[in-house]
């Protein structure tokens, strides 16, 4: 954990040097100069201090123990770091303040500023002076050698669960057609050497599901030889071979090989291949953390015939799919509700026959099951811990202590945290602090990609990589900590895109006891007048007004208000943030805020901010002193126009507003836009100044303007052109969207992906059907006479398209081979079609037939019988 915090602050200070805001920053204040320089200076030498703190880091962060002395010093490393920051922000606050200052203003201030950052200065050399002391610290007490060396065995044993061995087949519940897939893998005679991954969270039952089959009758008459070693996070490749052919020899009962505990890698490589070369051979390595094992020691394994078997299991999708042969790749899922209450059930309550519950158990234990997420381990351990409970009250007691996992000791969910533990530090340094940042949102909450994409951004967590932006890069991360089981997929789109994912209860509470312990984010409800957190969670309190705690809160660098439903609303006095000057993130979306806005201007570090969904409807002057402002969400607000001043403010990066069709949000002609990073425009109202303003934004990705006229199409489509980047791009015209559009000489960037027209057409742009990329494609009151569909029918990653109201003609036709990565097809209000046909072998993927409106459409029509009858697969659903 420390090491993420050292990551972070190390990207900041880079920032704060090569950024164009930060060569602005140090370039101001000439008449400093000499002062500057100096703190320049001392920034350099900390951060290569901290870039040598931050490699120790990565060798011992993952092996401590609590009260070890590697753990004490990682804490002193914690807190410098996150005194560094304060020093940097609250120096920069003092700069960025004079700078914007006018001349009287600032002639007046100049005594008072030039102390505070001269103060600043002094404490910023003295904690290079400390940051020094822990390195000294660190050398004088070993720390980083003897900790990494101690912890190595002990992670091994922590890891390797010789449980699965020992549970009955009637005991693994809900696997059933996993474990036969497996079997029918493991028996095919029509290859040679197969690998065989098995990929699922801490907890999910891989390893429980690979030993059923291991110790099937049918497997172990298959193979002569068989052999389990548990690889784990720290491995030695010796000490694996090693053991396998122990394994081998142990399973057989002949005599192990002498001298093969002093055999070096070429011997033992030999010795194993020796043995193996005429056997059918079964090997499974349980608990693979990086694919390099494999790729290590795949060659001495024989592969010229037929059943010869490694099977994996491991956390990380990624590396399963890296070690599996073909598609043999199995992903386990947690349990089904009532698969897991089966579960649960055949263990606390084994002594019944039926291993039925007893009526007055009922509520505590379905809200047990319920903790447990479908987790096995978590099942397996609660039930065992429970089989010798009785009470009511002593069940009570149990699911108490659920809701505070972690908060103490407590053997209860040793084993589940234990591996969850693992995970999170095995995540690379870039990853923990975006992990953790997820603990804020609340138990189940849909945790939408984009949001919390733009927050790892604001936050100062992703690291720019060559041209792609930090988005790009936050996307990839998020893939990365999916793909490694720490977040689930809760929402995809229509090609398959993520739109939202959770944080399974478990997992969570892992992350919130990291969170306070480091002082990374709290909840509000934990929260003591000591705790020092850098990032606080409001999540539905009964008053979140007059709270003494947050006054005192002046290093807190996001504030996140939850109320999810508009009844929990909760009164929000925003001069209770009057103390928040470094803050980065703030988030009120549904908040009835009381008090003046302000104050927000004065948050000089403000990059993200959200008033969505709240009763906001004009946005105060000050806000113009934002330039740090990268996200300004007012979608669902009452603000109806936006000042000249927002397209100067020189950080915007993504601009969202109201997307309701009868208030679009206009904003008053001004300067070309200042922000040439701005990378989000959503639900402005269109003038002709700005559809000429908006070809400068060159960087734009999704782009959405309502109220376009007619005579504005030729100049919208040239702005258009310029914007090589776009992916998502939706225009809708005057007269709520049934005005003529214009477009007719639309020619979108190559890389757009989703299409949204809505308005009159002549006739469709020509360019559409060399879109390749185009996934989505909406066209509303088009009112087209020819037959779009020609047109379209060979784009070949269309996967929805949607006719609203959009053709005037009695026939359409869908043709043989056309549409072939079509999954959704919507038609609605079509009110002159009376013929709608469908041939054969048309849209073979698709999933969903939405018919609405089409009043002249007496029949189904042709060839839909067959799409109804399950041609279009279980999933396959039609509406009308």
């Amino acid at each position: 954990m420390a090491e993420g915090i050292v990551g972070s602050l190390i990207l900041q200070i880079a920032s704060s040097f090569t950024s164009e805001a930060g060569k602005s920053l140090w370039s101001c204040c000439v008449e400093e100069a000499s002062m500057l320089a100096s703190v320049k200076d001392d920034m350099e030498d900390i951060n290569k201090e901290l870039k040598m703190i931050q490699s120790v880091l990565r060798k011992i962060d993952p092996l401590i123990a609590d009260g070890a002395p590697a753990a004490v010093w990682m804490e002193e490393v914690r807190e410098a770091a996150y005194e560094i920051e304060d020093i940097i922000d609250e120096f920069t606050y003092f700069l960025t303040g004079e700078r914007q200052r006018g001349f009287l203003s600032k002639t007046l201030h100049l005594r008072k500023n030039i102390h505070a950052r001269h103060g600043v200065a002094r404490r910023l050399k003295m904690i290079k002076g400390t940051i020094k002391e822990i390195s000294e610290r660190r050398k004088r007490y070993d720390v980083g050698v003897s900790e990494q060396g101690s912890s190595s065995s002990d992670t091994k044993n922590r890891t390797a669960d010789i449980s699965p061995f020992f549970l009955k087949e009637t005991d693994v519940v809900g696997m059933e057609k996993d474990k036969e897939t497996l079997i029918s893998w493991l028996t095919d005679e029509s290859v040679k050497r197969m690998e065989i991954s098995v990929c699922g969270m801490g907890g999910a039952g891989k390893t429980t599901l690979v030993a059923q089959v291991y110790k099937n009758t049918q497997i172990v008459e298959n193979f002569e030889c068989r052999a389990w070693v548990t690889v784990s996070e720290t491995y030695d490749m010796d000490d694996i071979l090693r053991r396998i052919i122990k394994e081998l020899f142990h399973e057989k009962k002949d005599g192990i090989p002498q001298g093969i505990d002093g055999m070096d890698s070429r011997r033992l490589a030999e010795k194993l291949h020796e043995i193996l070369e005429t056997k059918r051979y079964l090997i499974v390595l349980d608990d693979v953390w990086k694919e390099r094992v494999w790729s290590a020691i795949k060659y001495v394994f024989p592969d010229n015939t037929s059943k010869r078997r490694i099977m994996f299991t491991t956390r990380d999708d990624e590396t399963a799919s890296s070690l599996a042969s073909s598609n043999h790749f199995l992903k386990i899922e947690p349990l089904k509700y009532e698969m897991a209450w089966k579960l649960f059930c055949s263990i606390a309550f084994r002594d019944d026959p039926e291993g039925i519950c007893p009526q007055e158990l009922w509520d505590s234990a379905r809200a047990i099951v319920d903790r447990c997420g479908g987790l096995p381990l978590a099942i397996v351990t609660l039930g065992g811990l429970l089989y010798s409970k009785h009470s009511v009250e002593e069940w009570r007691r149990i699911l108490e202590s659920l809701n505070w996992l972690l908060n103490n000791e407590n053997s209860l969910i040793d084993r589940v945290s234990n591996i969850l533990m693992l995970s999170f530090h095995d995540l690379p340094h870039y990853l923990k602090n975006c992990f953790l940042y997820c603990s804020a949102f609340p138990e189940d909450y849909l945790i939408k990609r984009k949001k919390i994409i733009r927050l790892w951004v604001a936050e100062g967590f992703v690291e720019e990589r060559g041209e792609r932006t930090m988005e790009e890069v936050a996307e990839e991360y998020l893939h990365k900590l999916i793909l490694k089981n720490m977040l689930i997929v809760a929402d995809t789109n229509n090609w398959g895109r993520l739109r939202a994912c959770r944080m399974h209860d478990i997992v969570r509470e892992v992350a919130i006891s990291i969170s306070k312990k480091q002082n990374f984010c709290m909840r509000l409800e934990t929260l003591s007048p000591s705790d020092k957190s850098h990032r606080l969670s409001i999540n539905r309190v009964n008053n979140i007004n007059g709270i003494a705690p947050l006054r005192k809160m002046t290093h807190l660098r996001s504030l996140l208000v939850f109320t999810p439903y508009i009844s929990d609303q909760k009164h929000f006095n925003i001069n209770e943030t009057l103390s928040f000057k470094l803050l980065r993130v703030l988030y009120l979306q549904r908040a009835l805020i009381e008090g003046k806005l302000d104050v927000v201007g004065d948050f000089f570090n403000l990059r993200f901010l959200s008033l969505r969904n709240t009763n906001v409807s004009v946005l105060p002057k000050s806000f113009k002193k934002l330039h740090n402002l990268q996200t300004l969400d007012l979608l669902f607000t009452k603000v109806k126009e936006l000042p000249s001043w927002v397209s100067k403010l020189p950080s915007l990066r993504h601009l969202l507003m109201n997307r309701i069709s009868s208030r679009p949000t206009k904003i008053s002609p001004g300067d070309i836009w200042v922000s040439k990073e701005l990378q989000t425009l959503r639900g402005i109202k269109s003038d002709s100044e700005l559809v000429r303003q908006v070809g400068y934004l060159t960087q734009l990705r999704t782009f959405q303007i309502k109220g376009v006229r007619d005579s504005d199409g030729i100049e919208l489509c040239a702005s258009i052109k310029n914007m090589r980047f776009l992916r998502h791009l939706d225009v809708k015209s005057t007269e709520n969207g049934k005005g003529p559009l214009g477009l007719e000489t639309l020619d979108p960037p190559l890389l757009l992906q989703k299409l949204c027209l809505s308005g009159r057409l002549q006739g469709l742009p020509r360019v559409l059907c060399s879109l390749t990329n185009l996934r989505v494609l909406v066209l509303i009151s088009s009112k087209l006479s020819e037959d779009p569909l020609p047109f379209l029918k060979s784009l070949p990653n269309l996967v929805f398209l949607k006719l609203w109201d959009a053709y005037d003609r009695e026939e359409l036709c869908f043709q043989v081979n056309a549409f072939t990565s079509l999954k959704v097809l919507d038609l609605e209000n079509l009110r002159q079609v009376r013929q709608l046909t469908i041939e054969e072998r048309a849209m073979p993927s698709l999933k969903e037939l939405i018919l609405s409106g089409c009043s002249e459409l007496k029949t189904l029509p042709q060839g839909i019988v067959e799409y109804v009858g399950g041609a279009i697969g279980e999933d396959a659903r039609t509406r009308s």
